[in-house]
């Protein structure tokens, strides 16, 4: 009888952490994880949005974490809700 081994942890790909502008005032997010969530409800008008969530829920080697998540920071800055470093939240 053989045991299968419980899937491997998978830690959540990080990228740099970002404050964005909502309607309940603001968000931070830290990892694609929550870029996906973030992104998922928020469909906002400006950017590749199918292209942003499918590089989101596929991106799992570094270079593709690296552009996921530069492709949330730059879909979150055309749609002006990236607050940047000491602009007020």
């Amino acid at each position: 009888m053989s045991h299968a081994s419980p899937p491997a942890f998978t830690p959540p790909a990080l990228i740099p952490p970002l404050r964005l502008r909502t309607e309940d005032g603001v968000a931070y997010v830290g990892s694609l994880d929550e870029a996906l969530a973030f992104a998922l409800t928020h469909t906002l008008p400006k950017g590749d949005y199918e292209g942003l969530i499918r590089r989101l829920e596929v991106a799992r080697e570094r270079e593709d974490v690296i552009e996921a998540g530069n492709a949330f920071r730059w879909w979150a800055q055309s749609n002006g809700i990236l607050v940047e470093n000491g602009t007020a939240g």
